[in-house]
């Protein structure tokens, strides 16, 4: 195992400390203040630069997140609030939305649209990006595996999405990183375990923010092509890679990014030259199938959103239209892995 320059067995970093947490740590705490209080959460340090808070209580999102100092992730002001917080109807989410490094949408619906507030088929209100992200879990568990290969720490727990003669749709996470290292990789197994099939969207909404992200950051894709998801976004199209000084009412411009089919494993990105530092956004594209960009160059609100996913974030009920809803049959599982790594320059 290499600490701060230093290749050390197991047994030799026994001699420098008897607490494996002085190193590298996953420490459970509660929110105590303002709208986040009562929120648990876990603190991650990896002791190779990273630390990042997930929120047990946010359907174990990644709210801060930060690497030698440096804030990686965007939040929005309105903090991690409790769940017993969230307004789900409309474009309520906006009001409880953290921002934060990830911000799970779904699990039944992502994204809005304004043409179809209910589902057709069941009259469900159909709010902004679903509901697994306010959702507390539960069964949480902490894993430290260490031996002279190395340190490996993982945070497990289980989320459930579950509506009375609905969907029911259970999520169990790992969240994992090595010690000394600057990544972090997250496994999402999704199981129907209800009698009928279930509607099944899912978008990683990863948010970056100032300093991390600022007029000198460039962000890269692995796509074959890039479309404007409606008229607002077309004029930025050309410019859809490089980012501005904040404006006032600057309005959002969402892009949807095709990455060709068979491509597997691929990486989009967000680096900034000046600062030194990238983040990259690791996936695998044959289960996550869409790839969104969320560009918004607001006053106060500046954000870029890297957002994998089994779909784009239109809603249900037009995905359903549009013939791009997903669903998982009784009994059924899908997995998705994906892996957020840092490097410096």
């Amino acid at each position: 195992m290499e600490w701060w320059g230093r290749d050390l067995t197991r047994r030799e970093l026994e001699g420098y400390t008897s607490d494996w947490r002085q190193v590298a740590d996953i420490r459970l705490v509660t929110l105590d203040d303002g709208p986040e209080r009562g929120v648990r959460a876990a603190l991650c340090r990896t002791g190779g630069g990273l630390a990042f808070m997930v929120l047990l209580d946010r359907g174990l999102d990644i709210g801060p997140a930060d690497y030698k100092g440096i804030p990686l992730a965007w939040q929005s002001g309105t903090g991690a609030a409790n769940p017993a917080r969230h307004e789900p109807a409309g474009k309520g989410w906006l009001r409880t939305f953290h921002g934060g490094l990830l911000a799970l949408c779904g699990l039944t619906t992502a994204g809005y649209s304004d043409e179809y507030p209910l589902d057709p088929v069941n009259g469900e209100p159909l709010g902004l990006h679903g509901r697994i992200g306010t959702i507390p879990a539960y069964d949480v568990r902490i894993e430290r595996d260490v031996t002279d290969a190395g340190m490996t720490l993982r945070l497990h727990g289980t989320v459930d999405e579950i509506s009375l003669f609905g969907p029911k749709l259970r999520l169990q996470r790992t969240l994992e990183f090595d010690g000394g290292g600057a990544e972090i990789r997250i496994t999402d197994t999704v199981r129907n375990f209800g009698g009928q099939p279930a509607p099944l969207m899912v978008l990683y909404h990863l948010n970056f923010g100032f300093p991390l992200l600022s007029p000198d950051s460039i962000m890269t894709s692995p796509a074959a092509e890039v479309v404007p998801r409606d008229a607002v976004a077309e004029p930025g199209l050309g410019q859809w890679n490089i980012f501005t000084p904040p404006q006032p009412g600057f309005a959002e411009q969402v892009y949807w990014h095709h990455v060709p089919p068979g491509a597997g494993e691929v990486e989009a990105a967000i680096s900034n030259p000046a600062l030194g530092v990238s983040v990259a956004v690791c996936y695998d594209s044959t289960t996550l199938t869409g790839l969104t960009e969320w560009k918004q160059m607001g006053f106060g609100d500046y954000v870029l959103g890297i957002e994998p996913g089994n779909c784009y974030p239109v809603g249900r009920a037009l995905a359903r239209e549009q013939g791009a809803l997903t669903e998982l049959g009784p009994g059924e599982e899908v997995t998705y892995r994906l892996a957020l790594r840092v490097t410096a320059s």
